[in-house]
């Protein structure tokens, strides 16, 4: 019986995957090892050896570790969904946007600079949006709309030893997710509860997806080589669209159905 490993993720997606052994551990208590060019994983709940993984990490703080584990896993060669080669292209923002920006794509600009010492010269006409490092989620991003937050949140910043950028703030009417599965592609307008589109979503629909941004999605989606890709893109009241940013472990969240069979099919299949 193939052994499927989940990095993470739901625990629905158990469920998905009758006929195989299914084993589901968390990248933070889970260690690696590569032996005789053999990959193995540990926990406390004992080792596994898997056939393929299927990566769900989501939303929380990347760390070196992390990147080592993807190596690790592209160079054992075993099967990963995404692949780990993938994964490494958009795990750090940074190298996300430039991808995005190599490409064409009408990614939203932004300021940038090593260190948060260097804030004095990244400031824009208000209102705008400071991001500190690699977080997703609507983590370490704020909206500053003064100049008396503007100096609170510098101080506050100044602690951090990290990369900043700036980008100016687009009063957004809808964030629309744009994902892609295989040659399949659907579309998602969301609205957060405030400013972030992403975090604590009140409202979703599901849209025709325009070809235009379904070409969009193919050319990034064929680009990393990726089996799943979202691109976020904010739509502004006189209809002008541009990309935040885009996830190779996209939440399938108000996504019909054959979004997770169509998935569980790729993990199947390699």
């Amino acid at each position: 019986m193939k052994t499927i490993l989940i990095i993470n993720g739901e625990k629905y997606w158990q469920d998905y995957f009758t006929g195989f052994d299914v084993v589901q551990k968390k990248v933070q208590t889970a260690e690696f090892i590569v032996k005789n060019a053999e990959l193995y994983v540990i926990d406390e709940n004992g080792v596994c050896k898997p056939d393929v993984i299927f990566w769900r990490l989501g939303a929380i703080n990347p760390e070196a570790k992390h990147r080592n584990i993807l190596e690790l896993i592209e160079y054992s060669g075993i099967p990963c969904v995404n692949s780990a080669s993938t994964l490494l292209i958009g795990y750090e923002r940074l190298s996300m946007l430039n991808r995005l920006k190599k490409l064409g794509l009408p990614v939203i600009d932004f300021n940038v600079a090593t260190n948060t010492t260097q804030l004095k010269n990244l400031e824009l006409q208000f209102p705008f949006v400071v991001k500190v490092g690699n977080h997703h989620g609507g983590y370490g991003k704020s909206l500053v709309s003064t100049e008396e937050q503007w100096e609170e949140l510098k101080d506050l910043l100044f602690i951090h030893q990290d990369y900043v950028t700036t980008e100016k703030f687009i009063d957004y009417q809808y964030d629309i997710r744009y994902l892609a599965i295989n040659d399949k592609v659907w579309a998602m307008k969301r609205k957060g509860k405030y400013w972030k589109a992403n975090s604590l979503t009140q409202q979703y629909q599901l849209i025709e997806p325009e070809k235009e941004w379904i070409e969009k999605v193919k050319l990034l989606q064929e680009n990393i080589k990726a089996d799943i890709v979202a691109i976020d893109v904010l739509e502004t009241e006189n209809g002008e669209k541009v990309i935040v940013e885009y996830n190779d472990i996209p939440g399938l969240s108000g996504f019909p159905e054959d979004a997770k069979l169509e998935l569980t099919g790729i993990v199947k299949n390699k």
